[in-house]
């Protein structure tokens, strides 16, 4: 039996609205704190076993991360939290605030854009979303592991477009191959995985896709694996392989 969860756009969609304007607080928090990346991966968060965490942070002396912990459903920051399931994201940014002025920090959080203001928050829906999140990011540190020239990204989760990616540099130049999922966006509704060159190589929408795996060429251009067809498959990990593989051919 397979044991990826259902992702349905319509029913996702509102908890993963509230889930990305919580990360896009932490990420704000992040920039704070964590130095400029010359490949701006100061930007992502990380994927951990309660959920999504801000990279390690020194603050007040601390070494600390805040989580969106969606195990217990709460943002934790040290031996603070705040429900998922009382706060709209913009009470969240205001709970940080007050927690660094506590703490004597002076610094300004970035005012993220928000999807609303109001909060939107399913359990069932968001344990859904975690389970595929944890089950990707999984086969992407898999395939971190194979790559083993040039430069690999962390595998990391960024908060503006709420897609998980690793990016591999094969050259160690700018020149970069990226595999991602993303919940869905302006593009493609639905949830899915994509496999994107940088620059373009001549060629490259040429190639031959597996079977489940489709050319987007519209608002970009990339292989995409259309989770759907991933979760309905008796053998997800070899759909994954097989797709992910690509990546690998360079």
């Amino acid at each position: 039996m397979n044991a990826l969860p259902l992702l349905i756009a319509e029913d996702l969609i509102p908890t993963r609205n509230y889930i990305q304007d919580v990360v896009k607080v932490l990420g704000s928090l992040q920039l704070a704190y964590v130095a400029p990346n010359e490949h701006e991966w100061q930007y992502g968060l990380e994927v951990t076993m309660r959920g999504i965490s801000t990279q390690e942070m020194m603050v007040g002396g601390q070494h600390i991360r805040a989580t969106v912990d969606l195990v217990k459903h709460k943002v934790r920051i040290g031996d603070t939290n705040w429900s998922l399931e009382e706060y709209a994201a913009p009470e969240i940014l205001n709970h940080n605030k007050v927690w660094l002025t506590a703490r004597s920090q002076r610094v300004e959080l970035e005012q993220p854009e928000f999807s609303a203001d109001t909060k939107y928050f399913d359990a069932k829906q968001a344990a859904h979303y975690a389970e595929a999140l944890w089950w990707l990011e999984k086969r992407f540190k898999g395939i971190k592991t194979d790559l083993d020239t040039g430069l690999t990204s962390p595998i990391l989760l960024y908060p503006h477009h709420f897609d998980i990616a690793l990016s591999w540099f094969p050259q160690n130049d700018t020149k970069q191959l990226s595999l991602g999922f993303s919940s869905g966006d302006e593009s493609i509704k639905e949830p899915y995985l994509y496999l994107t060159a940088y620059p373009e190589p001549d060629g490259f929408t040429n190639r031959e896709l597996p079977a489940e795996a489709y050319w987007q060429t519209a608002g970009f251009r990339g292989a995409i694996l259309p989770y759907a067809r991933l979760q309905a498959s008796q053998a997800p990990d070899a759909v994954f392989d097989d797709y992910a593989s690509l990546i690998l051919e360079g």
